[in-house]
């Protein structure tokens, strides 16, 4: 066995270990390990220890970074799945109004004002502008579905936020790929752009629902059955692969939930379309080791973040971007919140969680390369400099936002733990 597999190992099994650590004190303390991954991708980075060990090199992650898109599609297919598997569809159908507001309204106002603010106080072109406001405009699953799953808010704000980190990955990738191709054509195609939304959101629920229901038959059968699980995951796998075949052009991400809700609501499934007995024991099974897959991506998936991160190319100019883009997502995020929570449709703990669930993620991080890659050949609009200024102002705002979300949610689940202990004293006086 060579070095550097060995060290492969070591470092595989020192993030396992560390994640599962990280997840105890999440437990524990509600304090999320979001941001501990991603100092430990920093660690592991080839700045501080992978050059130097040569661990992770440069030319080492140059070599991974071109399997991206690929791992960001697999950890969102695979989280989303757990997701959708211990979600209530009666608390997602109850949240549809809700979290078409939140998820709306915190989008367009997002990539509005981000693009307005780059353009008048950073001088960028406004379709540059605009498309990083497309960028930094959407949620991230991988960060809100963890944190929110283990707070003790309505199931109805659970599978608000849920959705919206879907919704707005989706609205993401479509929006900034649509401006590049304005910038690159000079022209807007909005009866395209709403063909591939409509395609992307309808076509993949439906795939994901009916492939759901047809399986939750085939797992009756194999009820008694050894590789349960492996199997539902093959069949995961060729569901999101069917969705995003180019002849389909849905998303395997919401095809993903869609399934997992299916599965996770077999007993309603059951009484709407079928009086076969369907058992709950697989499900649970699913369910159980579907949790340690999951644990082993989202763990990767933000150590893999952190390696993103490159100090020594950091300007001021860039942090002053990310600082004014982050203000912009705060105000954005304070306005949504509380409109949702005066027009009654959020109690005031949930309208402290919904404001404070705005971490941004991978998908960011791999627009932020794209322009890079689309616009090599127009140096009239875009440059090196620019290609800097897009990754690192991305990155800081996915590192601020994480470390924002972390604060506000622990700040919320104390806010309900305060107003729990009120009410007992209340309760207790008044008998």
């Amino acid at each position: 066995m060579d070095i550097e597999t060995y060290k492969v190992f070591l470092l595989f099994g020192c993030v396992i270990f560390l994640g599962f650590a990280g997840s105890i004190v999440f437990r524990r303390f509600r304090i999320p390990d979001v941001i501990f991954l991603i100092v430990l991708g920093m660690v592991f980075g080839p700045e501080i220890t992978g050059n130097r060990f040569d661990m992770i090199s440069d030319d080492l992650l140059g070599q991974i970074d071109e399997f991206k898109p690929f791992f960001l599609s697999l950890a969102l297919v695979i989280i989303l799945f757990d997701a959708g598997l211990s979600l209530d569809v009666r608390s997602v159908l109850d949240a549809m109004r809700l979290s078409a507001f939140v998820s709306i309204t915190a989008f367009v106002g997002t990539f509005a004002l981000v693009g307005l603010a780059l353009h008048m106080i950073m001088d960028i072109d406004l379709l540059l502008s605009l498309t990083m406001g497309a960028i930094v405009g959407g949620t991230s699953g991988a960060i809100v579905i963890p944190i929110v799953s283990k707070m003790r808010i309505k199931p109805q704000t659970k599978a608000t936020l849920i959705a919206e980190s879907v919704v707005t990955d989706v609205l993401v990738i479509v929006v900034a790929l649509s401006l590049l191709t304005v910038i690159m054509t000079g022209e807007l195609k909005l009866l395209s752009v709403s063909r591939d939304l409509a395609s992307k959101f309808l076509v993949g629920g439906l795939i994901g629902g009916v492939a759901g229901v047809l399986w939750l038959f085939v797992l009756e059968r194999m009820k008694n059955q050894p590789l349960c699980y492996m199997t539902t995951f093959g069949a995961l796998m060729g569901v999101a692969g069917l969705a995003e075949i180019p002849e389909v052009g849905s998303s395997g991400a919401i095809a993903a939930l869609a399934f997992g809700l299916a599965i996770g609501n077999r007993q309603i499934v059951k009484k709407r379309l079928s009086s076969l007995s369907l058992s709950t024991a697989t499900n649970l099974q699913i369910q159980q080791f579907h949790s340690e897959i999951t644990f082993f991506v989202r763990t990767f998936f933000f150590v893999y973040l952190g390696l993103f991160f490159r100090l020594s190319t950091f300007t001021e100019i860039h942090l002053v971007a990310g600082l004014l883009t982050i203000s912009v997502i705060v105000l954005v995020r304070w306005v949504t919140s509380m409109a949702a929570w005066k027009m009654g449709d959020l109690q005031r703990e949930d309208a402290e969680t919904v404001f404070g669930s705005m971490p941004r993620g991978l998908a960011a991080a791999v627009l932020a390369t794209l322009p890079s890659v689309m616009l090599l050949d127009y140096p009239d609009v875009w440059s090196d400099e620019l290609g800097l200024l897009f990754l690192n102002t991305t990155l800081v705002v996915i590192l601020g936002t994480t470390i924002l979300t972390t604060v506000f949610c622990f700040s919320a689940e104390k806010g309900i733990d305060r107003r729990q202990r009120i009410a007992l004293r209340k309760r207790l006086t008044d008998q």
